[in-house]
């Protein structure tokens, strides 16, 4: 049986000695005490994570989610030149922490405001549309329509 199989979630092997962990070639090793442990198995070796860093992303700040990239890639396939725009803005949106749509507007002073929380960013300048459904309680970000200026104007931003 793999040494790591032989280690319950306490760490402890059945024979009561404290655990220790080991990710393969890279050779790094750490005591697990009164922690309780997970196993990822991933390609031929059993990766150790403590408990905690399942949750590293609730203690960092609140950055916004956005949902969904594949909406982006899938335009950015079609209009190749405006791929470095969508992920710098992709990024820059992810890193972001925006509680109200005034702190947007100090990062995106062009972005247009709706109704319903909805915001109309300029892309490649101006010459395509993103419009977002923004929710600042749960720091999340809906894509709703991407498209060229006149794609945009033949839409209804508020109801899409």
């Amino acid at each position: 049986m793999h040494e790591a199989a032989k280690i319950g979630k306490t760490g402890k092997r059945s024979n009561g000695e404290i655990g220790r962990r080991e990710e393969g070639e890279m050779g790094l090793r750490r005591a697990e005490v009164k922690y309780s442990i997970s196993i990822i198995k991933s390609c031929s070796y059993y990766k150790w994570i403590p408990y905690w860093e399942h949750f590293a992303s609730l203690l960092k700040e609140n950055y916004l989610s956005v949902i969904s990239k594949k909406i982006l890639l899938e335009f950015w396939i079609k209009h190749s030149d405006c791929q470095q725009s969508l992920k710098s803005w992709f990024q820059e949106t992810s890193n972001a922490v925006w509680n109200s749509p005034k702190e947007l507007k100090t990062d995106y002073p062009t972005a247009s405001f709706l109704m319903d929380n909805r915001v109309v960013f300029n892309i490649k300048g101006n010459k395509y549309r993103l419009i977002v459904k923004i929710n600042y309680d749960y720091h999340m970000i809906w894509i709703r329509f991407i498209g060229t200026h006149s794609e945009y104007d033949k839409i209804d931003a508020t109801k899409i």
